[in-house]
């Protein structure tokens, strides 16, 4: 069920209540479960269908469009209660209450929007993500939060379908495992016509590429013959970790489990930070460092998924990153720190040893009034990889312009032609990550007496 806030555009005015149905459509039919009378509202201009924790928003084909914060809705989308849904000349916010005990259905009264200090805790912890994920990555978050529902309807089954022709190889094979998850039969002559197995030839090892192409032979398989996801078959089994999956006891081990979890679950929130450590400020939402303006993004307090093979969960303990590495106009506006902020050119500077990058460190750390150091490789990776254990920032499978890509956390240019200083607290081994290597959990270590590397510096601010 969903608690929605209407109003008009511009209007002070607002009204807010509680639908009771798990799908509701919105439109100016009086048909509709919410009914906007207005000639810019389609008859039925779009639906919502609540699903645990979030819900998904479906435009049905409107004359006008549906718009979710400023772009429209051309995919299903996953709907955030600070997110702005745009109907005609309305403005709704929507919060779905699925599993919260909520009461019945309310007739819609009229209250002002909230303001920000009044938001509830839910809010604050979606607001984390929702400025950081792209479209692409929205409608990946979207089927996985899908893959939460019991079972599927006729409903799903179209949203997996228009999945199944996506331009984003990794879109398409959530939807397959979607499919599987919710037992989704009707979409299998849309699965078997797939032209998946061609596009994962851009695949460029080609273990893995095998191995996706069994996950969808494998899905295919389980829903024509409907088999029991407990039942195996002689010797090893390669898609043991997709049956253990469908059967509810995927244990996260190796990186064909870590695969298909990362797959199938949506990203974690986390709460945003309840005090400012010196140096940091926030503006519009955002977080800075106060005198050089360098942006920051804030790692919540919440597990994530590291390593390969084993695998492992660390709980990260809440800290500022850099979003882009340190660039030459901060390098050197640390040289000569005028009043003004600098205007970052993403052109990174090469630091020719990690004792360079420590002092880098320490005098921004002087003239910010701030405790600035270098990341270790565990918050390097949390802030490159996010909660779900992804192989690359930008996901698991090959993609457009991922070298422009930011991790779900919103941290950009982690990969590229410069590499980044890091270090291993216990061993005090000094790190390189990113850079040509695209794999968020490989790290390169550099020992003494070995050449001098040149690589970038990305500082964190631990938090309070």
């Amino acid at each position: 069920m969903f608690n929605i806030t209407v109003g008009l555009i511009g209007a002070s005015s607002t009204k807010t209540g509680t639908l009771a149905s798990r799908e509701i459509a919105i439109g100016r039919d009086p048909t509709n479960d919410l009914v906007l009378d207005n000639g810019s509202v389609s008859r039925t201009h779009c639906r919502l269908v609540a699903i645990e924790g979030a819900a998904i928003v479906l435009d049905e084909g409107s004359k006008n469009g549906t718009w979710l914060n400023g772009k429209p809705v051309a995919h299903p989308a996953v709907l955030k209660f600070e997110d702005e849904l745009v109907i005609g000349p309305y403005l709704l916010r929507v919060q779905s209450l699925v599993g919260r005990g909520t009461a019945a259905e309310q007739e819609l009264g009229v209250r002002p929007h909230p303001l920000p200090s009044e938001e509830s805790d839910d809010s604050q912890e979606n607001t984390v993500l929702s400025r950081s994920l792209s479209t692409l990555e929205e409608r990946r978050q979207a089927l996985r939060w899908l893959m939460r529902e019991p079972v599927s309807n006729p409903r799903f089954n179209e949203v997996l379908r228009a999945a199944l022709k996506d331009s984003d190889i990794e879109v398409r094979m959530t939807a397959v495992l979607a499919a599987a998850k919710l037992r989704a039969r009707d979409v299998l002559p849309a699965l078997q016509s797939s032209d998946l197995p061609t596009l994962l030839q851009e695949v460029d090892d080609p273990r893995e590429r095998r191995f996706h192409e069994a996950l969808w032979h494998g899905v295919i398989r389980y829903l024509q013959e409907r088999r029991h996801p407990g039942d195996s078959v002689p010797g090893r089994d390669p898609l043991q970790p997709l049956w253990r999956l469908l059967a509810g006891d995927l244990a996260v081990t190796d990186p064909a489990s870590l695969l298909l979890h990362s797959l199938t679950t949506p990203l974690e929130a986390g709460r945003r930070p309840q005090q400012l450590p010196p140096g940091v400020v926030q503006q519009n939402g955002r977080f800075y460092l106060e005198r050089s303006g360098l942006p920051l993004r804030w790692i919540a307090p919440v597990k994530h998924w590291l390593g390969a093979n084993p695998v492992r969960q660390v709980m990260s303990p809440g800290f500022f990153v850099a979003q882009v590495p340190v660039d030459r106009p901060v390098a050197k506006w640390v040289g000569n720190p005028l009043p003004i902020r600098v205007a970052p050119d993403h052109e990174q500077v090469w630091l020719g040893s990690f004792k360079e990058a420590e002092q880098l460190c320490a005098e921004l750390s002087r003239i910010e009034n701030a405790h600035i150091r270098l990341p270790s490789a565990d918050e390097w990776e949390m802030a490159a990889r996010g909660t779900d254990g992804r192989r690359y920032p930008w996901g698991n499978l090959p993609q457009e312009d991922w070298e422009e890509c930011a991790s779900p956390w919103g941290v950009e240019y982690l990969v590229g032609d410069v590499p980044e200083w890091t270090f291993e607290p216990e061993t005090e081994t000094q790190l390189l990550r990113g850079g040509v290597e695209a794999r968020t959990w490989v790290r390169h270590p550099v020992y003494p007496g070995e050449e001098e590397f040149a690589a970038a510096l990305r500082p964190i601010i631990p938090g309070v």
